[in-house]
């Protein structure tokens, strides 16, 4: 008689998902299993954006962050003005005008934070801030938390590791050239 082993799934510590990708998770009907499976931070930001997804008929699916984190099963932090302020002072408008509220948010307690965290987002220029910043093991997809996690989706490409890669390498390469950060 053989008994099957199930594979143990890695728990992601500290991951911080933007809006978009929030709102994918909700779209896939796996919010439930990821949060279990992962120790998920979101910007307060981010928590009012993410609310609602419309599927392929159009029919809009509410949900509500707020019950997550006041069950704590999701943590939500807020970065004070000032650290904002230090955090866009760090980019010049090349950058500046691509970033949305809760990835600046999401991006500046990345880089304060003590713990090890990533960043899962569907955004180039978070990929591409990264890069510049020479922190490209800070990012991931959200193609690899599910893998990693055992919840593998086909997923658009704006979702996926090779999509990651190819941002974050040119956010490399702008930020040896001088572009994007602030000198």
């Amino acid at each position: 008689m053989s008994s099957r082993r199930s594979t143990p799934v890695k728990r992601f510590q500290l991951l911080l998902l933007d809006a978009d990708v929030v709102i994918h998770i909700f779209s896939l009907g796996i919010w439930e299993k990821l949060i279990e499976r992962c120790d998920v931070y979101l910007a307060g930001t981010v928590l009012s954006e993410a609310h609602f997804y419309e599927d392929e008929h159009g029919t809009r699916h509410d949900f509500s962050l707020r019950s997550y984190a006041d069950a704590d099963r999701i943590t939500v932090f807020d970065m004070l003005p000032s650290e904002l302020t230090s955090f866009r002072q760090r980019f010049d408008p090349v950058y500046l005008e691509k970033l949305d509220e809760g990835e600046t948010e999401s991006l500046a307690y990345l880089l304060t934070a003590e713990e090890d965290s990533r960043i899962c987002s569907a955004d180039k220029i978070v990929f591409r801030i990264l890069g510049a910043l020479k922190m490209s093991d800070r990012g991931v997809s959200l193609e690899e938390v599910l893998d990693q996690t055992g919840l593998s989706r086909q997923l658009s490409q704006h979702l996926t590791k090779t999509y990651r890669e190819k941002w974050t390498q040119r956010g490399f390469q702008e930020g040896m050239w001088g572009i994007g950060l602030d000198r």
